[in-house]
């Protein structure tokens, strides 16, 4: 893939503010990266991390004194460019935004359809792909059902999923 030097870098949502704790301004933040440093990079916003235990960070925010002010920022997410991000050095690594818009193919390498998001409800990523028919299904992201990824998706044993 080339990037066109015309476009400005992609932003890639790194986490999300998602309460105040306290009243002296600190906010919880679930972070959507396993580097957490890179929250602080955020773009629009001084963030320092104070600790960070369980599925939450707790931050300090410059700028946001109380609770109040912490409130007004809440549901807030926290964007960095994605030219920021490590390079990947293994071959079975990807960045999730990397993967939507991929096209999806079958075993035979026929078109099927198009990766339309990744989740991850808890139990481990799922791509969501559009199917050509308009269906949208969600595929585990295992070696079972996605033996290989490269200019596309490779999805096997999919109409199992199919409602």
């Amino acid at each position: 893939m080339s990037k066109d030097l015309d476009q400005p870098s992609k932003r890639i949502c790194v986490g999300k503010i998602t309460s105040p704790h306290g009243v002296r301004g600190l906010v919880k933040i679930h972070p959507y990266c396993e580097d957490v440093s890179l929250i602080e990079q955020s773009e629009g916003f001084k963030i320092k991390i104070k600790s960070s235990g369980g599925k939450h960070l707790l931050a300090e925010v410059e700028g946001v004194a109380d609770r109040d002010a912490a409130d007004a920022i809440k549901n807030t997410e926290l964007f960095i460019s994605k030219d920021m991000l490590p390079k990947i050095e293994g071959q079975d690594t990807f960045y999730y935004e990397d993967l939507v818009g991929l096209k999806a193919i079958d075993e035979n390498g026929k078109d099927i359809g198009k990766v339309i998001a990744v989740e991850n409800y808890g139990a481990g990523e799922l791509l969501e792909v559009r199917l050509l028919s308009g269906q949208d299904v969600l595929v585990p992201f295992t070696n079972e059902y996605i033996p290989d990824v490269s200019d596309a998706v490779t999805l096997r044993n999919y109409e199992m999923l199919l409602i």
